[in-house]
């Protein structure tokens, strides 16, 4: 049926050109099948502008020539004339099919009265074919492609009653605690999870960053589910899971949210939880100011000369290797030379601030944090800054040591830490995390509402709105990616915008079983129209969009 619909175009296409009259004409000399150095130029000049390879389906040259000479040397003549045209075009590399016919005398322009009138007559016409525009319907479900882009979960086997912490391939830490799900009894609970800290592997997951259309930048969105007996659950009523998720810097306006996805659209929403509250811990830190406090505390400070001090430190040095209060004390000690030493080069009388100091510094209090979380929280020491921090999740478990909470400690690597710190090694990843505690499963999403500047308008485009596409605006400076709206709409659109700052628009195809996409930078702004489609493999559309993550 589509051959025949095409063929049935095709012949349609041809009446209607044949009306038109001839694409190119060859003018030839009298009694003569030479192409002159003129006639050439004229037919390369209008070779260039003709897609052959593409749009041209058949080539016609029909030969003429005026009417002196006999009715058969002219048939000749004509037959000469259409052949040198021919080897003209196909000099040019051009192998299409040809239709040729020559007339000679019998279908002249005019009566042949006049020179001018027998020059017009002399002449090969090349008529073209042209393939019509047809183009085949786009049938797919751009959701197709999302399944095959999308992430794949990672399973974790947990004992049902076991007290559990997992850590996930990026770097996401959860805490499970006993009989988190009810009594269940058997050997495993399938956990299954997916992260998303890129922007890239967010919007290959169909995953956009707004709150009722409002715009968000998230810090980062996890997938939690639990499959027990090959069925999905949830946590039982009054139990929560421990959540640390890693951050490069923290910020204190995230709040947590849940995510829906629109049913028809298959857009994602997120909704505000207020009743979560979310910690920000910088490990690196509150572990390295710990020791500093400690060195500071155990150290006198008193500066004094080379001999006196090292004579009368000497066993202390030696009782420090294989002691660690000794230890600690000892590197106080240095440090508080170091800072005597220094004042004393700058000629500075002032006395030295330490970090419990009233008058210290930020330069020289580095743990300033620590410090009013100290205070904050009524204690003197890590271990029990970290047990009131948890005093909440504590009570909940019906737990009052820190022993009793070393699974969940142990998630966050305390002791990986403090190796990496004695070899240099270590990671900014690893250091900072937002913790929260959460009674439900599903999509959770780190987010601050956005701050971006700029007029917020809508940002039409000229993408026809069709089943196989779909378009998203991520912006370049924040995680924040938008997907469009109203599409009860011919052409997709993007509802309050800020305008003027810079973001990629992507847009994805899947029809007839291929993959396109679309990759453009830009400003934000009333109307977009920039699409330009790429057929890709899979592979091929993974790589490309890295770039926005960069």
């Amino acid at each position: 049926m589509r051959i025949f619909l095409l063929t049935l175009l095709l012949s349609i296409f041809q009446t209607c050109l044949a009306q038109k009259g001839p694409d190119h004409i060859v003018y030839f000399d009298v009694d003569s099948y030479t192409i002159s150095k003129a006639e050439q130029e004229r037919f390369d000049a209008f070779s260039k502008k003709v897609s052959w390879d593409t749009l041209v389906s058949n080539i016609r040259l029909h030969g003429h020539t005026d009417s002196d000479a006999s009715n058969a040397y002219n048939q000749k003549l004509s037959e000469n004339r259409v052949k040198s045209v021919e080897n003209l075009i196909r000099s040019g590399g051009i192998e299409n099919h040809f239709t040729s016919d020559w007339f000679g005398e019998e279908k002249p322009l005019n009566n042949n009265a006049s020179d001018t009138d027998k020059r017009a007559n002399r002449r090969v016409e090349i008529w073209i074919d042209w393939v019509p525009d047809y183009v085949e319907e786009e049938v797919g479900d751009i959701r197709d492609l999302y399944k095959m882009l999308e992430q794949k979960k990672q399973a974790i086997c947990i004992d049902p009653a076991g007290d559990t912490t997992i850590r996930l391939d990026q770097g996401t830490i959860v805490y499970f605690p006993p009989f988190a799900f009810g009594d269940l009894s058997g050997n495993c609970i399938e956990i299954r999870a997916k992260e998303f800290y890129k922007k890239s592997d967010m919007v290959m997951e169909n995953l956009s960053t707004t709150s009722n259309g409002r715009l968000l930048e998230s810090e980062g969105m996890i997938y939690l589910e639990a499959s027990y007996n090959d069925s999905l659950i949830q946590l039982a009523p009054g139990k929560e899971v421990t959540i640390y998720m890693p951050t490069e810097q923290i910020r204190d306006d995230v709040k947590i949210f849940n995510g829906e996805r629109d049913e028809h659209t298959d857009v994602m929403n997120w909704l505000l939880n207020s009743g979560i509250d979310i910690q920000g811990i910088d490990l690196g830190i509150i572990r390295d100011c710990f020791f500093r406090r400690s060195e500071w505390d155990q150290s006198d400070c008193s500066r004094c000369k080379f001999f006196m001090c090292r004579i009368k430190r000497i066993g202390k040095g030696f009782k420090g290797i294989v002691n660690k209060e000794q230890h600690l004390e000892n590197k106080g000690v240095r440090l508080c030379q170091r800072m005597l030493r220094k004042k004393e080069r700058s000629g500075s009388s002032d006395p030295i601030s330490t970090p419990n100091s009233a008058d210290s510094t930020q330069k020289l209090n580095p743990c300033k944090d620590l410090d009013e979380l100290f205070e904050q929280y009524g204690v003197d020491n890590i271990n029990d800054l970290m047990l009131a921090m948890n005093k909440e999740l504590m009570d909940q478990y019906g737990v009052s040591t820190f022993q009793e909470l070393k699974d969940t400690l142990n998630a966050i690597k305390l002791h990986e830490i403090e190796d990496k710190f004695a070899v240099g090694t270590v990671n900014k990843d690893d250091l900072k995390y937002y913790m929260f505690n959460s009674m439900q499963l599903g999509w959770i999403n780190v987010d601050a509402f956005s701050k971006l500047t700029g007029e917020r308008k809508r940002m039409d485009t000229d993408l026809e709105v069709k089943p196989s596409r779909d378009c998203k605006a991520v912006f370049m400076n924040v995680r924040g990616i938008l997907s469009a709206d109203d599409r009860t709409k011919a052409t997709y659109c993007f509802n309050d915008v800020p305008m003027g700052n810079a973001f990629w628009m992507i847009g994805l195809k899947y029809a007839n079983g291929l993959a396109y996409l679309s990759l453009e930078k830009s400003t934000t702004k009333p109307m977009y129209d920039s699409f330009n489609y790429r057929e890709m493999t899979l592979a091929e559309i993974k790589k490309a969009l890295e770039a926005i993550d960069r």
